[in-house]
């Protein structure tokens, strides 16, 4: 059941000014842990701000339970849902507890002092967010962790079935946002509490949400469970910026590594162009050296399921595909061989060789018979899984003339004095 619908909502700040929110539509279910992400500028803190009516829309309707939210009292909006705005001060020095306890307000009457219930309630949220040890120490006095854990108990305190927290890692360090991020996790969790979080920590954000919603311009780009937002594609779209995404080896959730345009081979260029032939993960350190030094690059044949094939699709580097677990196909080989025969030199990395890719072997000994610089592994052991015919090309490779390199730093310093050999 939707908790949080937003339909056809349409804000600006001045009526000359163009719409932050424009069309915006969003429904939260109960339970759901749900981030908000996207550049700066796409609406996410304005489309918070209308979540919990700190401002109003031009158009359309927010839902809260099932209410219309226009038709409700602030009062009422408080006890349903808590706020965690972004980067709270506290402009006096009250004492945890004193910070706390205003969370309180909603469920109090005008001039009402705290009652022995209302001391019981921030007591408990204190001592949910880890905060009761500091209760009675002065919030100006406390480290960026600690005051983000009384601003959360402060919105728990108002005993709210719906969280919204703009930005609630933002400044504080690492040890401190995984903290933070546990305990919204813990009381989603505990409490049944449906949280709706914005945040520029993409990593984070698809770690611990359910479901992300991706702005851009004021409108949803893309919505659903992580791994069907954070993809290199969308990221580029909507950031303007190539990423590698892979999963976290624990969890399994996408993560995200950004490349600099620094890393663009537009930005160097090197006289010789390059082939690599990897497979495995056994290229993904040498192309990204490759591509931060500028060297002209292409790679093949890959299975597009492969590691090193999304490595190389994210450096832009022009690459020679075959469909997951394939043999490579008749066509693919010869688009490869006319790839391997422009390169001046071609690299093998420690792939493990089989029928699969065998002839990818072929296209390495092609290369050199046309006067190509190969580069090799200054061993085959444990390469060969084709009986021993990979291993026979490999050695005619290796009498024929080919570099032996022992490493990938080896690698590098081969093709830095090959280059300034071209000069």
């Amino acid at each position: 059941m939707a908790v949080i619908e937003a339909v056809n909502i349409k804000f600006r700040y001045s009526r000359k000014s163009p719409y932050v929110l424009n069309n915006f539509n969003l429904s939260v279910d109960h339970g759901e842990i749900v981030g908000i992400i996207g550049p700066n500028g796409s609406g996410k803190t304005t489309a918070l701000k209308i979540l919990s009516r700190t401002i109003r829309p031009e158009h359309g309707k927010i839902k809260i339970m099932g209410r219309n939210i226009a038709e409700m009292r602030q009062k009422e909006i408080a006890k349903i849902i808590g706020v965690v705005p972004q980067g709270t001060t506290v402009a006096f020095p009250f004492t945890a507890r004193e910070i706390v306890l205003m969370g309180r307000s909603p469920h109090l009457g005008f001039w009402q002092m705290e009652q022995e219930h209302d001391l019981k309630v921030a007591d408990n949220v204190m001592a949910l967010t880890d905060s009761l040890e500091i209760a009675d120490r002065r919030i100006d006095e406390l480290s960026g962790g600690e005051q983000q854990r009384i601003i959360i108990a402060r919105a728990l305190a108002q005993e709210p079935k719906i969280m919204l927290l703009d930005e609630p890692t933002a400044y504080l360090d690492i040890n401190h946002q995984v903290e933070i991020f546990d305990l919204i996790k813990r009381l989603n969790s505990e409490r049944e509490l449906t949280v709706v979080i914005v945040s520029h920590d993409l990593n984070m954000a698809s770690e611990y949400c359910d479901r992300l919603v991706l702005m851009r311009n004021g409108q949803v780009y893309k919505e659903g469970p992580p791994k069907q937002v954070i993809t290199e594609a969308n990221i580029r779209e909507v950031y303007d910026i190539n990423t590698v995404i892979s999963d976290n080896i624990i969890t399994g959730a996408p993560h995200i590594i950004p490349i600099s345009k620094l890393m663009y081979k537009k930005y160097q260029r090197h006289n010789l162009k390059v082939h690599v032939v990897c497979g495995g993960g056994s290229g993904t350190r040498l192309m990204r050296w490759l591509a931060i030094e500028g060297f002209q690059v292409s790679v093949g044949v890959l299975n597009i399921s492969d590691s090193d094939y999304k490595i190389a699709r994210s450096l832009e580097m022009e690459t020679i595909t075959e469909m997951p677990f394939s043999h490579i196909s008749d066509e693919a080989y010869f688009m490869n061989l006319e790839q391997i025969h422009k390169a001046d030199v071609v690299i093998l990395t420690r792939v493990p060789i089989g029928i699969g890719n065998l002839k990818n072997m072929f296209a390495i000994r092609s290369a050199q018979s046309s006067g190509a610089t190969v580069i090799v592994p200054d061993n085959f052991d444990g390469m060969d899984y084709t009986g021993g015919q990979a291993t026979e090309i490999y050695n005619e490779i290796v009498d024929d003339g080919a570099i032996i390199a022992r490493d990938e730093s080896e690698i590098q310093n081969i093709l830095m004095s090959l280059d300034n050999e071209s000069y």
